[in-house]
């Protein structure tokens, strides 16, 4: 893995960011905020024209965008053997551009950094940037952190 440091991991898939799925994500947060539930008060009384993403709910994307890029298989293939990736925090995040309802995000990510933690554990440092289909900024950057363990 040291080799892939500096190198991309790759870019997962477009998701369509979709009313019904901010709508739970707010519900399963207690977050009853009109900026990401109510499109009329939203278009009204915000500058985003519509009901915009929390930014929690785009960071809480990325899971399944680094599923969907695969480095962890990639990983235990290497590697040998079973392994399972557990979300170790970030050093850096920033939410750059809210994400409107109706778009779609995407995410680039490459290897900043390998560490070998000893007994069967490994610190991912994993730069990040979300992509808005059609937008010049990103939605979010990071420096995330990922614990590879062998399970």
């Amino acid at each position: 893995m040291k080799s892939k440091i500096g190198k991309p991991l790759g870019t997962s898939r477009w998701f369509d960011v979709e009313q019904a799925l901010v709508t739970q994500f707010s519900a399963s947060t207690l977050d009853n905020d009109p900026m990401h539930l109510d499109p009329e008060w939203s278009k009204a009384n915000t500058p985003f024209g519509g009901t915009v993403a929390a930014g929690f709910w785009t960071t809480s994307m990325l899971i399944t965008m680094s599923h969907d890029i695969g480095f962890i298989d990639a990983f235990g293939e290497s590697e040998g053997g079973a392994w399972y990736a557990l979300n170790y925090g970030f050093n850096h995040m920033r939410l750059i551009t809210p994400v409107p309802v109706g778009k779609r995000i995407r995410a680039h990510m490459s290897l900043r950094d390998f560490q070998d933690r000893g007994e069967g554990k490994f610190l991912f440092t994993i730069d990040v940037e979300v992509e808005i289909e059609g937008e010049e900024k990103p939605a979010l950057v990071a420096e995330w952190l990922a614990m590879v363990l062998r399970s």
